[in-house]
This record gives C-alpha cells, sequence and structure tokens, in this order.
C-alpha cells in the first residue's frame, strides 16, 4: 500500500483508487503522514447517504497517529457496482480480500450505523486481520419496530413514493424530540431531507440492496473478539442504546460507552465526546470511565440498560378510529400514544392487512402507522412518520405533556 501524504478535504472529491477483486470493483482512497507506513490503519465504513466527503473531519482528525483508508465495497457509498447477489458475510470476506491483495497489517475498522454490520462480521469472520473494532449505530436489527420501519422504507421506495420515504428516515437519523439536546439545526435537518429526496434512481437501488442485506442478515452465530469499543447515542432511537450494550456484552472484549446529548449521528453531533473515548481506543490506552459528554457503561449494567427510552401517554381523549385505506374504519381506544408508537384496544379483524393504515387521535391530523403485533384485543403499531405535518403535531402533544409513567412497543 503507497499511502498519499497531503491531504487535504477537497482530495475526498477527487475519483477513487480502484481494487478488481475478481467481478467485483472496490472503491477506495488512503492516507497517511508517510506513504510507506507499516502501522495499522483505520478503515472507515460508513452508512446510508455517506460518501467520503462525509469524513472529512474524522480523517483530519486521526491522521496525525494513524493511516486512514475510505473503502466502498459494491453498492456503498458512490460505488456504482451493484451486487443484489452479495449478503452482508460475502461483503465482510471482500474487506479481508481487499486487506490481503494490498498486504495491508491488520486492520482498525470503524463502522457507522450500516457500515457496523460489515465491520463487525469483518471482526468476527477474519480475527486475525482486526486488530481493534470500533461501531456506532450498531445496526444489528432484531428489534422489530425497526426491521419494520425498514421495511416500509423499502415499500415506498418501491411505489416510487420517494417524498415519504425520505420523511421518514429523517425521523430515524435525527430525533425530532430531542433538538434541543443534540442542536441539530433546522437549517441540517432541511439540507439532509432534501440530500434523501434527491437520490439518483441508482443511489435508491443501493440504498434498497443494502438494507435489504439488512433485512435478511440472521445475526451473528459468534461475536468478535479483538477489543472493540461501542458508542451509543443517548437519545438514538433507531438503533437504540441498550441494543448497543447487548452487543458489547456478547464481544469478548468490549466496552460500551454512551453519548449524551446525541442520536444515530452521535459522531457528527458530539465529536469531542466520541473523540474523547475513540482516540486512547485507537492507540491501545485505557479507556476513561467518563469525559464531558460520555459515559462508559459498566460491563455488569451492559445486558440491564433500560429499554423504556420513549414516554407513552394515556392521553386525555382516548377515543380514537383505526382507518384503512380500502374502507374500513374501526373505533379504537388509545391506551398509550408516543411519538414512534401507540398501545390500541379494538375489536378488530382477524387478518389485519400489512400496510395502508391510519390512525385518527383527538385533533391531530391522521397519522400514518404500520401494525406491529397483536395481543387479543390490543395492538402494538409504530409510526413510519411519512407526513411531516403530521409528525410534527404528534411530536408537539408529546413535548407538551408531563413525564408520565412509560411503556414501549
Amino acid at each position: 500500500m503507497r499511502y498519499q501524504t497531503d491531504f487535504a478535504p477537497s482530495h475526498l472529491n477527487a475519483p477513487p483508487r480502484t481494487l478488481r477483486l475478481g467481478r467485483w470493483t472496490l472503491h477506495y482512497q488512503a492516507f497517511s503522514r508517510f506513504a510507506a507506513d507499516g502501522r495499522e490503519p483505520v478503515l472507515m465504513l460508513g452508512g446510508a447517504f455517506q460518501s467520503f466527503r462525509s469524513f472529512s473531519a474524522e480523517v483530519q482528525e486521526l491522521l496525525p497517529r494513524h493511516p486512514v483508508i475510505l473503502l466502498d465495497l459494491p453498492s456503498q457509498g458512490g460505488n456504482p457496482q451493484l451486487a443484489p447477489e452479495l449478503a452482508l458475510v460475502h461483503l465482510a470476506d471482500l474487506i479481508a480480500a481487499f486487506a490481503d491483495e494490498l498486504r495491508l497489517p491488520p486492520l482498525m475498522p470503524i463502522g457507522l450505523s450500516y457500515g457496523s454490520a460489515l465491520a463487525a462480521l469483518f471482526a468476527a469472520r477474519h480475527p486475525q486481520r482486526c486488530a481493534r473494532l470500533l461501531l456506532a449505530g450498531v445496526t444489528t436489527f432484531g428489534r422489530p419496530g425497526a426491521r419494520r420501519l425498514l421495511g416500509e422504507g423499502l415499500d415506498l421506495l418501491g411505489e416510487g413514493r420517494v417524498l415519504p420515504f425520505a420523511q421518514g428516515a429523517l425521523a430515524g437519523l435525527i430525533n425530532p424530540l430531542r433538538l434541543t439536546e443534540t442542536g441539530i439545526s433546522t437549517a441540517f435537518r432541511k439540507s439532509l431531507l432534501r440530500q434523501i429526496q434527491r437520490l439518483s434512481p441508482q443511489e435508491i437501488e443501493r440504498y434498497r440492496q443494502n438494507s435489504q442485506r439488512l433485512l435478511d442478515f440472521p445475526g451473528f452465530d459468534h461475536h468478535p473478539a479483538c477489543p472493540t469499543l461501542v458508542l451509543a447515542g443517548e437519545y438514538d432511537h433507531f438503533t437504540q442504546p441498550w441494543e448497543h450494550a447487548r452487543f458489547a456484552a456478547a464481544c469478548t472484549d468490549a466496552d460500551c460507552a454512551l453519548i449524551h446529548n446525541a442520536d444515530h449521528l452521535a459522531q457528527f453531533e458530539q465529536r469531542e465526546a466520541c473523540a474523547s473515548f475513540y482516540r486512547p481506543f485507537l492507540q491501545g490506552a485505557a479507556l476513561p470511565l467518563a469525559s464531558p459528554g460520555a459515559t462508559r457503561l459498566a460491563r455488569n449494567r451492559l445486558t440491564h440498560l433500560e429499554r423504556r427510552q420513549e414516554p407513552r401517554l394515556a392521553p386525555l381523549n382516548r377515543h380514537g378510529r383505526l382507518l384503512h385505506g380500502e374502507g374500513g374504519e374501526w373505533p379504537v381506544e388509545i391506551k398509550e400514544l408516543g411519538f414512534f408508537g401507540a398501545l390500541l384496544q379494538a375489536d378488530l379483524p382477524a387478518d389485519l392487512p400489512y400496510r395502508g393504515w391510519r390512525l385518527q387521535a383527538g385533533d391531530l391530523p391522521p397519522l400514518d402507522m404500520l401494525p406491529l403485533r397483536r395481543e387479543g384485543d390490543s395492538l402494538a403499531l409504530v409510526f413510519p412518520h411519512t407526513d411531516a405535518t403530521a409528525s410534527e403535531a404528534l411530536a408537539a402533544q408529546v413535548a407538551r405533556a408531563e413525564p408520565p409513567s412509560v411503556a414501549y412497543a
């Protein structure tokens, strides 16, 4: 490997280097302070809607201490090659083949969101190739609500409904109830929404393939054994803190740090808090018990972290109506109502249609909803937040409510 030594942010816009491995073309860029650098390199693996340009600040932060490689596998980031036949395990094996071909020393992958699944699989399947592993926004997708929302996004894209898809994706990436805490500006939210709305047909297909891989992934048969650090955003509803902690507990040698005032975009919202843990981790130094904006969770707490993240309120007016697009309408009692989901009680048909539902709750606009699970006459549901007006009205109602006892779907 020959590294580029004159890094500037503009270089991330340049055409990447390419490596051909059989049928597959990999895109990468590699930077260091030394052209021939035998140190263990950091390998950046990004998530949905991210490209090499997304990591300018991270590359600049890491370069004084580490070589840095940015890698786009087929159908990822800016790599236009489609690969619907490749499962997550195949892509993880391509990372190992990439390292073999370029004769790299053991890697230190940083996996963000979708990239976390790839990084973790690579570490588990190729332990000799992985020195250390850093994960954030862990996408193991065992939680039924997350899988339901991801599947709904794919259905919307299949129908050509990019605008509602973009609204729902934005609500997953940025927790609308915690904008004050995370410091996300209206301008940033609008910019990200426009970016998602303007995805090209090829970008949509890449997103579809990557999301389907996550839904098809059967789970880990064994977890990474190398030193591992998991960073969890305190208010991340898409990949929740307890899921990060459970993943860390399943690893042989892992720590989990809770990043305060952050959601799914923790590494962008609270850069210094994240860096206070990943700097010493990547250098093999002891981690702090806490730092400004972050707390390391005790190992004996990892499997006992509270799952109750979002309060579900008992609304003052519990009478509602469940509406279906084919003309059905049923009265319901709204037992619990939150921003991300609700619990209803009603006499409903035995076989509920999978999609096409709305909930009329009080004076709120009709809310698009997805049935999640049913027990007797109770129905738990999640809101995909595909309508901005309805979502904003619900968020305002939830924000005005008094702190309640909580329950979660």
